[in-house]
């Protein structure tokens, strides 16, 4: 059943045409965007009812960056297919960043989703070429397989940036490793956890906040301890594994709980924006297995 379902797959892919293709992706990627800035009551975090920890940036701002990056995915896709040199992605994502800061007036709003999803895309690109279907599995593999070495080794680490303080300091690695490991966090616990509560509750806000709260349990969120420091990670892991524990969205009062979450990242100015950019990925990765992995 499932290599019938492959060789769909093929077919349909391989039937449309290849603009069609990346901009198809080019809007699941902003759709996980909207989807992940749209999810009410997030602890700290930026929704359209609320600035969370946030006194530069609102709801509107975010909308105005998603719009900026409409475009830049289906670019990294046809980049990716055509096997482009790792310099032509870099080089694409620091274009890109500049038309997110003049859209924003110079927040940074979706640095980290420019980098995350832009390579993902460039690893669906690949995977389309080599006519493999469009898992998450077989997305990260292409990550791992063609931009590893090159992640590591080719991007100029910033000594004053937050990212290579936190690692000096504690240890803590950032963007760039999860990317170059190939999400293995979203591929083992948050993707998974994703698909159950979605089974079970058939609500995308629920399957969207149960995955948030852990991905703020198990990551080591840099935005986190930036702003608070070690210390507030722990506060803010245990928190989110105490509400996971206690039954997560499963519980009745589960909006209440989280709220009160919210509210004490708020009090102590905590903001999980790594965890949030995570969940856009862990979105987008559902969105394509489910667009493109069964007839339509």
């Amino acid at each position: 059943m499932s290599t019938l379902l492959n060789q769909t797959q093929h077919l349909q892919v391989s039937q449309r045409p290849q603009q069609a293709i990346w901009q198809h992706i080019d809007a699941l990627a902003c759709e996980a965007l909207y989807d992940e800035l749209s999810l009410e009551n997030k602890p700290g975090l930026v929704c359209p009812s609320s600035n969370g920890s946030h006194i530069d940036m609102n709801h509107q701002t975010f909308i105005d960056s998603i719009t900026s990056l409409k475009g830049y995915f289906a670019t990294l896709s046809q980049f990716g297919y055509e096997d482009r040199h790792f310099d032509d992605i870099k080089n694409q994502g620091i274009f890109q960043e500049k038309k997110m800061r003049q859209a924003t007036h110079s927040i940074n709003t979706h640095k980290g989703a420019i980098f995350n999803l832009g390579f993902v895309c460039a690893a669906i690109g690949r995977c389309i070429q080599v006519e493999i279907p469009l898992t998450a599995k077989n997305i990260c593999a292409q990550l791992v397989e063609h931009w590893r070495v090159d992640l590591n080794t080719r991007l100029a680490r910033d000594p004053n940036s937050h990212g290579q303080i936190m690692f000096k300091q504690y240890g803590i690695t950032g963007a760039i490793e999860m990317v170059a490991n190939g999400f293995e966090v979203i591929q083992d616990q948050i993707l998974p956890c994703f698909y159950e509560t979605i089974y079970r509750t058939q609500d995308f806000e629920k399957s969207s906040m149960q995955t948030l709260m852990l991905l703020i349990s198990v990551l080591s969120d840099t935005n986190i301890v930036w702003r608070g420091g070690i210390d507030s990670l722990r506060n803010a892991q245990r928190l989110s594994t105490q509400f996971l524990q206690a039954g997560g969205v499963y519980q009745s009062d589960w909006r209440q709980q989280v709220n009160e979450i919210n509210q004490y990242f708020i009090q102590h100015n905590l903001s999980p924006g790594g965890s949030a950019d995570l969940l856009a990925v862990t979105i987008f990765l559902y969105k394509v297995e489910n667009e493109f992995n069964y007839p339509i």
